[in-house]
């Protein structure tokens, strides 16, 4: 009774904290939607005032048409989509037979149906904002939050960023940033590039603001969910590629060494629609699920300097919930984190709360609280 006090006393705490470090999102204070900032104004001119970028590498932005990714070019530059070239970004879940849950470009109108989905399933996920978007659904941003789910930047307007200056990229994280922190007190650490378009000077710039690349594990788990309903492309034609690439993966060696990353996203109800379909292959094939804070078993998965009180990673689940199939049953394992880590978090029952190796959060109660002080 008395853990249980102390428990529900934390998680008060911190939904307080995280209330309170929230700002009213004012949408005409931010740079114009689905654009790229412009780096004149005076709050991007501080933020590169905060960085040396003197180092990058010398490597020209590329050309590409709006809405698009450049064509591949040989500059050796170790771009990740056209040379297969990672460097040191994250590109497999870190847990042995694990679907590293993410989701891009939200939050948009579509994004609340998924949730209630993942809720239902128990689930928790990472979902790559846009900051665009963020201003527009603050609310989507924190009940994503309080639900359990895990935050990082997609960047403000999806351009490109190897087409990009290096002040440009920057201005694209920091507004991004500043939405998010506006919205829920805390500072974002993992990001995704539009796109998969990442070379050496992109990451360079990234690792001066503090930013871990996630990629997803190769073009077999790209469900192809953006394409559905353009050129004849359909939801069952999506399923039925992504069944077969969930079988070779259960059927291959790479189950029992390491998890995967797969790109969805939750820009509209074609994809959201799909996704609902999606997830259940894993369920059914006794696949575990983990946000990329639990993939990495990242104590720490946002940066210092937010305004609210940073939660543990979440937890690696199985179906509905319950205990992992094969992740192991402590917190011993090989679970990769850049700031530290005890391991794969696990979760041994189908409760709402989750007990992590760095401390207890609950989902529910922090829901509960939320709604409460807003």
């Amino acid at each position: 009774m008395v853990k249980l006090i102390s428990v529900s006393f934390t998680v008060l705490v911190l939904t307080i904290s995280a209330v309170k470090a929230q700002i009213p999102i004012v949408i005409a204070n931010y740079p114009p939607i689905n654009t790229v900032p412009d780096v004149k104004s005076a709050q991007v001119q501080a933020w590169l005032k905060e960085l040396d970028l003197s180092g990058a590498p010398a490597i020209a932005p590329l050309t590409a048409p709006a809405g698009s990714p450049p064509a591949c070019a040989a500059n050796n530059a170790c771009t990740w989509t056209c040379d297969n070239c990672p460097a040191d970004d994250v590109t497999t879940c870190a847990v042995p037979n694990t679907w590293g849950l993410t989701f891009d470009d939200g939050p948009s109108t579509a994004t609340p149906k998924l949730l209630d989905f993942l809720k239902t399933q128990k689930l928790a996920a990472t979902f790559f904002l846009i900051g665009s978007n963020v201003i527009q659904h603050p609310d989507t941003v924190k009940r994503e939050l309080a639900e359990g789910h895990h935050l990082a930047s997609h960047t403000w307007s999806h351009s490109a960023l190897t087409t990009l200056t290096n002040e440009q990229i920057v201005a694209e994280m920091k507004w991004t940033e500043k939405a998010v922190m506006d919205a829920t007190g805390l500072r974002l650490k993992y990001m995704r590039p539009p796109y998969g378009d990442i070379n050496n000077r992109v990451r360079f710039v990234l690792k001066k603001m503090g930013y871990i690349a996630v990629d997803w594990t190769g073009d077999e788990f790209d469900t192809n969910d953006w394409r559905i309903g353009t050129n004849n492309f359909t939801q069952a034609a999506a399923v039925s590629t992504f069944t077969k690439s969930l079988d070779a993966y259960v059927a291959g060696p790479n189950k029992a060494t390491s998890g995967f990353y797969c790109l969805e996203h939750d820009v509209s109800d074609k994809t959201v629609t799909a996704a609902l379909e999606l997830v259940p292959l894993g369920v059914k094939r006794s696949i575990n699920f983990a946000s990329v804070s639990g993939c990495q078993s990242d104590a720490q998965p946002y940066q210092l300097g937010g305004t609210a009180p940073i939660p543990p990673a979440d937890p690696v689940v199985g179906a509905g919930g319950t205990k992992p199939v094969g992740a192991g049953s402590s917190g011993s394992g090989t679970g990769n984190s850049p700031s530290g880590s005890n391991g794969p978090t696990v979760i041994k029952n189908s409760g709402a709360s989750h007990l992590t190796a760095a401390g207890v959060f609950s989902a529910v109660a922090v829901a509960a609280a939320g709604a409460l002080f807003a």
